[in-house]
């Protein structure tokens, strides 16, 4: 009875071959390509100029003009990051705690039962969701609610189908070639890096609209910025103030009712509290020693003189 009980349990729990490595071997294929420090920067930049773009676009800038050097970016790149990785962090975990719960608790028996339904189930889930992305690819509209969806369902989508192969070998103990394994496992890691790309684009997109958003709700209880000018900009704006100096002063100009957003590459760009997206004009200047700015807190009493 003995012999026959253990061949049950590792029919049940398989022992570690080369399959069984196969994923690890190809994960160490996959990031020796992504390893180097200027891919992974060149994709942190990327994600950084989408949640930039989004950002300034709402103000109807073109992020360029501002000359942002790519510490800037790298640094908006975390902001659009930060959800999907800790998410996908988070779901990876409990799978994986699931996984290994379930193996340690459950009898040989209902191990393999469970395997048995579990195989069917990953795959028609992993169809289901690579077709929602490929969706979400030929009509974004459908789908534009959801930012990052598409991508994700791509990347999970295509995880579901090696899985649901490992179980089924799991469950009948057969064992297929150790290269094909490796070759399959290399491909679901290109699949998912793309799908991963494409979800954290997206997202770090729709977070930097959202951001400007935020940033047009607070202008009026943002700090005040004034800007104090040698010569006339020509800035008539609802809500700017333009104050004449003295002939003779330095700055014979001064607009109040300005909010600075961003000063980057010798560049500052400024809205007016009463900046709307109907007619708001945002404006880009240029760092000068003509052009001098001066803060104060909101709520703060300031005497409009130069």
């Amino acid at each position: 009875m003995r012999p026959r009980l253990t061949a049950r349990r590792l029919a049940g729990r398989p022992t570690p071959g080369e399959n069984e490595a196969a994923p690890s071997r190809a994960l160490k294929v996959f990031s020796s390509i992504l390893a180097p420090t200027t891919v992974l920067t060149a994709l942190l930049f990327y994600f950084g100029t989408q949640h930039a773009n989004a950002f300034y676009k709402w103000f109807g800038v073109h992020y360029s003009v501002l000359g942002f050097s790519v510490a800037d970016y790298l640094i908006r790149a975390t902001d659009g990051m930060q959800v999907p990785v800790t998410a996908v962090a988070a779901t990876g975990l409990a799978v994986l705690w699931a996984h290994r719960l379930l193996e340690a608790r459950l009898s040989p028996r209902a191990w393999q039962t469970l395997l048995r339904r579990a195989v069917p189930v990953l795959a028609v889930a992993g169809v289901g969701l690579v077709g929602l992305g490929l969706t979400g690819l030929a009509a974004p509209a459908l789908l534009y609610r959801f930012p990052g969806l598409p991508g994700l369902c791509i990347a999970v989508g295509f995880v579901f189908f090696p899985l649901a192969d490992r179980m089924h070998q799991a469950r009948t103990g057969r064992r297929g070639s150790a290269t094909a394994a490796v070759v399959q496992w290399t491909f679901t890691f290109v699949l998912v890096t793309v799908g991963s790309f494409w979800a954290v684009t997206d997202y770090s997109a729709a977070l930097g609209e959202l951001r400007a958003y935020q940033y047009e709700v607070a202008l009026p209880t943002m700090a005040e910025t004034v800007v104090f000018s040698g010569k006339d900009l020509g800035v008539r704006t609802r809500g700017v103030r333009l104050t004449p100096c003295a002939p003779d002063a330095q700055y014979r100009f001064r607009y109040d009712g300005l909010v600075l957003v961003q000063q980057a590459g010798g560049t500052s760009l400024l809205l007016p509290r009463e900046w709307n997206r109907t007619d708001g004009t945002a404006i880009v200047l240029p760092s000068s020693a003509d052009v001098r700015l001066e803060f104060a807190p909101d709520g703060s009493t300031r005497d409009h003189v130069c």
